[in-house]
């Protein structure tokens, strides 16, 4: 039987269709050469009776390889099947064969010189001109050219004339010489048909590229135009709070009230913009591959209870019922990056749920656990779930009553990219207007030890602490008196200073003062945020807190940051994240006094 492997299917499949067209030329060839052959041995004084038998026998033949090229063509076989059809076309070949190495048996006659001429020279010629018509497919031609010269060969051979034996010999030699051109011209297509295989992959890949390119452009444009729009609303509603608050000061009727209503607006509108530049962020280095997984043994219970924490208040405020349960089990993940993912989930489940409740609750499954996030909100319709972790993608009816608050559209694809990144297992179900359920199954854990460091997502408890000198470095003078202002107004004492040389002298001349220094990464052109850090530790302490505070969310920034052993603060800073930044800084005792 013929067996090819998996690869060489496409290549022997064109190889047969090579064969099955080139079968009307064949059989033309083959008529007209027979009929002369028949011709000539007549001429020849051989037998007709044999004569026409011989011929009507080609004709039959003739008959049949026209069939079942005919076949082959109408039915357009798979490449599943071209074995089969490979095998039909060869024992088609070995008939053929046969019935050209007949003439020796019926008309050798080495007395008759004119008959030995007229089969070689036929033999020759057919065998010849085979190479053209089976060249395809090297196994085609030697089994039609070996029953058709080996007899013919061998007659002569043992004929008992030398002159006859020659001939024999030669006859041999001929079908070395045919076969080896004819396997040459085989090698030829086949690599020619490789390289037409490996051409069309290159141009498949190529249209494959060029479309993917296309859909990546076209995405771009829509996730920057729809974050273009979701950061100029906040942007807007600042541009009029401004001069609003201006003008009402000038004309004296600025009241506490009205002011702090004023500063609860401000603050949403910078806190909406802030939440929508750490989506970016988070669904930018999920992208570039800058988000480092570390898995661990871990318990659930402080991190379900860090996220609902997260979302009570939102939750109290629309009257919803919000539970927990844990189960007591431990999982084997990431944690910062699981509880990225259920800090999304059950925020957008809190956020498209006006009556009834949101349950966050951990399930064991075996070797996993199930953490399942389920609530009674609106609901997503059928034909919109295969396309929630698209970027900027809600539901139609995420708004359509006006009063669910906005998202960004943004926390599915985030949850989406994170559950590929750590290889958990994220699928969800929904009913419109019943609500939904998102579920992770990740690894189990046994709850053996307790983690060796504080867990991410464990909010530790800030005690009020005295006023912290800090340093601010910054070139931009309008965010250099902001934030001196912010600090101000916490009751801490800042530094200021708008280059490198002005923030080294500051270190020096407080030196055994100052407790953390706040730099922004871009200064001048020959400094940078790590320069200065390093200047900062050596004039001060080695050991001097700094946060580097930057609006460039690129890897190789985050990275060089985070290998230097700073800490990273993107802009627009959370006010959280910088007070909790400063509580943490620890001054260093003095120097003993000689």
């Amino acid at each position: 039987m013929l067996s090819v492997s998996p690869s060489q299917d496409r290549l022997l499949h064109e190889q047969v269709r090579l064969l099955a067209r080139n079968v009307p030329a064949l059989v033309v060839g083959t008529l007209v050469l027979a009929i002369g052959t028949a011709a000539l041995l007549l001429m020849n004084g051989q037998p007709s009776q044999w004569v026409l038998i011989w011929l009507g026998a080609v004709v039959a033949l003739c008959a049949v390889r026209s069939w079942g090229a005919w076949r082959y063509q109408r039915s357009q076989p798979d490449q599943a099947q071209a074995p089969r059809w490979a095998r039909w076309f060869v024992l088609a070949s070995f008939a053929a064969g046969l019935l050209w190495g007949s003439l020796t048996a019926l008309f050798f006659s080495p007395d008759d010189p004119h008959t030995q001429a007229v089969l070689v020279m036929i033999l020759a010629s057919i065998v010849a001109s085979a190479t053209q018509s089976l060249g395809p497919y090297f196994p085609a031609h030697l089994a039609f050219a070996v029953p058709a010269i080996v007899p013919l060969a061998l007659r002569s051979m043992f004929s008992g004339d030398a002159r006859t034996m020659t001939v024999g010999l030669l006859a041999l030699v001929f079908l070395l010489m045919a076969e080896l051109f004819a396997r040459r011209i085989a090698s030829a297509i086949e690599e020619a048909l490789r390289l037409r295989f490996e051409n069309d992959a290159l141009v498949a890949e190529l249209s494959q590229a060029r479309d993917a390119a296309e859909a990546a452009s076209k995405a771009k444009t829509r996730f920057l135009a729809t974050a273009s729009h979701d950061l100029r609303q906040p942007i807007h509603a600042m541009s009029m709070f401004v001069p609003a608050l201006k003008r009402m000061a000038q004309e004296g009727r600025l009241s506490a009230p009205a002011l702090g209503d004023m500063a609860d607006r401000m603050q949403s509108a910078l806190g909406n913009m802030g939440q929508l530049l750490s989506r970016l962020l988070d669904v930018s280095r999920l992208d570039a591959d800058a988000v480092r997984v570390t898995p661990e043994d871990f318990p659930l219970e402080p991190l379900l209870s860090a996220v609902v924490d997260e979302v009570a208040a939102q939750a109290e405020a629309k009257g919803l019922r919000l539970r927990m349960h844990d189960g007591g089990l431990w999982v084997h993940s990431d944690p910062s990056v699981l509880h990225t993912m259920l800090s999304n989930l059950v925020s957008n489940a809190v956020r498209y749920t006006d009556q009834g409740g949101v349950l966050v609750s951990a399930r064991s499954r075996g070797d996993s656990v199930d953490i399942q996030v389920w609530d009674t909100g609106i609901g997503i319709s059928s034909h919109e779930l295969s396309r929630i972790t698209e970027e900027f993608y809600q539901g139609s009816n995420a708004h359509a009553d006006g009063s669910q608050t906005r998202g960004f559209g943004l926390g599915m694809a985030i949850v989406h990219r994170s559950a590929q990144l750590i290889g958990v297992r994220l699928s969800w179900r929904s009913a419109l207007g019943k609500g939904s359920m998102f579920s992770i199954r990740t690894p189990r854990a046994q709850a053996g030890h307790q983690p060796a460091t504080p867990l991410p997502f464990e909010a530790s408890a800030l005690k009020p602490v005295g006023a912290r000198i800090v340093l601010v470095v910054e070139e931009n003078q309008d965010i250099l008196a902001a934030m001196s202002i912010l600090l101000r107004s916490w009751g801490h004492v800042p530094l200021q200073a708008s280059n490198a040389e002005a923030a080294a002298r500051i270190a020096l001349d407080h030196r055994d003062q100052l407790d953390a220094a706040l730099v922004d990464f871009h200064l001048a052109r020959d400094s940078n945020g790590l320069a200065v850090a390093h200047l900062l530790r050596q004039h001060a302490r080695p050991d001097l807190a700094v946060a580097i505070v930057t609006g460039d969310t690129s890897t190789e920034v985050m990275s060089a940051v985070l290998a230097a052993g700073l800490t990273v603060m993107h802009k627009p800073v959370d006010p959280a994240e910088l007070q909790q930044f400063i509580a943490h800084a620890s001054r260093a005792a003095p120097p003993p006094t000689r």
